[in-house]
């Protein structure tokens, strides 16, 4: 019989120089949640650019600090994508054309209607001496495993989804064998949305909370994001029950900044509410330039509760779409109270909607004044035409920055004045 092996720590090797400049790696949180929900600790990540010596350098350094390793990436038909040819010559093995690769690449082409197959395709289909081959039922790229220094090693495609799928129904099964089906550690993860609330603010009033948690053995982690705070806990399985009474404290210190659970998008908030109350609303930007209506339609079926956004950025279409008098433009400017009333008012008119939301204001880095700062925005919500409510917002940053920001604030608001009005 097999000798089981005490595998706990795993890390993760993702290879690609891209992912140096502006792709986000995204595969070390797949990894990291689908190692936690197997009992499996992700130990440490490294991310290694498209160069032979620094890869194997990086998958030495993780086979010598943990008990398994994936590597992520670089199994692509072009130039860069040399990952098998390092773990090959890490290895001193050969590289393998595999037909039973090929015969499922070719398969693959088929699917998506592609007659020609470049010929460079074919160097997906090596396979290193000896290793076996994992089947990818979306890519085209089969993922690889064998064993380095008695430890297991995965090869695995870059994209998303293909090491998504490898990942469940590959490496996590080959790692259970090889550990035995007894489960040591196995921890569950819940996230806690603040909005509004400035970071440091959010870690004072919750560091009791904080405390008690990790004395029971959870784990606290604070991230912030543009106009919203996610707390995220992790427990072990027999204390998942703590969460409830996490949110419910959570609920009790922050009111109506709590946004909800797991990854709740200020947007998502604010849709679940107007399907709740049966509204539907409608935006007039300025500032914003028409990224809070992007926002909204992020979210499958918003249509439900989310008639539009009309861009005015101009004068010119405030005053001929949302009917701003040209008298409150010309007293008091574009960006002023009385110009986000205005367009409040109109765009609940105009966009048939039963409540609105108004952003106008200054996003810089010109254009501000000693009484009009940059990042200076007004922001009106119309319940009714009598019931107009106001803000006024300083934000700081870049430009993008204050847009963001000014975005999910304003969608925030809307959100918060249908929460203080009586149902």
């Amino acid at each position: 019989m097999e000798k089981m092996k005490n595998i706990q720590r795993v890390n993760l090797v993702c290879v690609g120089s891209e992912l140096f400049f502006y792709v986000v790696n995204t595969n070390i949180h797949i990894a990291n949640k689908i190692l936690e929900e197997n009992g499996f600790e992700l130990n440490c990540n490294v991310i290694v650019p498209d160069d032979m010596g620094k890869i194997i350098d990086s998958v030495i350094f993780c086979i010598n600090t943990g008990d398994a390793v994936i590597i992520s990436g670089g199994l692509g038909p072009t130039f860069d994508d040399i990952t098998r040819e390092s773990m090959a010559k890490m290895l001193n093995k050969n590289l393998i054309f595999s037909q039973q690769a090929w015969n499922q690449i070719q398969e693959r082409f088929k699917a998506r209607k592609i007659d020609s197959i470049p010929e460079k395709n074919k160097r997906q289909a090596m396979v290193i001496e000896g290793a076996v081959m994992f089947p990818n039922e979306i890519g085209t790229a089969p993922g690889m495993f064998f064993e380095y220094m008695g430890k297991p090693v995965f090869l695995l495609p870059g994209p998303p989804v293909e090491f998504e799928n490898m990942m469940r129904k590959c490496v996590i099964p080959e790692l259970i064998r090889q550990r035995g089906s007894e489960i040591q550690n196995v921890f569950v993860r819940k996230g806690f949305g603040i909005a509004g609330e400035p970071e440091s603010i959010v870690e004072e009033k919750t560091e009791k909370l904080r405390k008690d948690i990790e004395f029971t053995g959870g784990v606290w982690t604070i991230l912030a994001l543009p106009y919203l705070i996610e707390l995220w806990l992790k427990l072990p399985v027999d204390k998942k029950n703590l969460f409830e009474e996490v949110e419910n404290e959570l609920r009790n210190i922050f009111q109506d900044s709590f946004l909800g659970t797991d990854g709740m998008t200020i947007p998502q908030a604010l849709a679940l509410l107007l399907n709740k109350r049966k509204l539907v609303c409608c935006f007039a930007e300025s500032c914003t330039g028409g990224l809070a209506g992007h926002l909204m339609t992020e979210i499958p079926g918003i249509s439900s509760c989310f008639n539009g956004s009309i861009v005015t950025y101009s004068n010119k279409l405030k005053k001929k779409l949302l009917k701003v008098p040209k008298t409150i433009l010309r007293k008091y400017g574009a960006v002023s109270e009385q110009t986000a009333i205005a367009m409040a008012k109109g765009a609940r008119k105009y966009g048939k909607a039963d409540v609105s939301l108004a952003i106008t204001g200054i996003a810089g880095p010109s254009g501000g004044t000693i009484e009009k700062p940059v990042g200076l925005v007004w922001m009106a919500v119309a319940l009714t035409n009598k019931n107009v409510q106001t803000k006024k917002f300083y934000f700081s940053g870049t430009r993008s920055t204050i847009k963001t920001r000014a975005a999910l604030a304003g969608i925030d608001l809307l959100r918060r004045v249908l929460l203080r009005e009586k149902k």
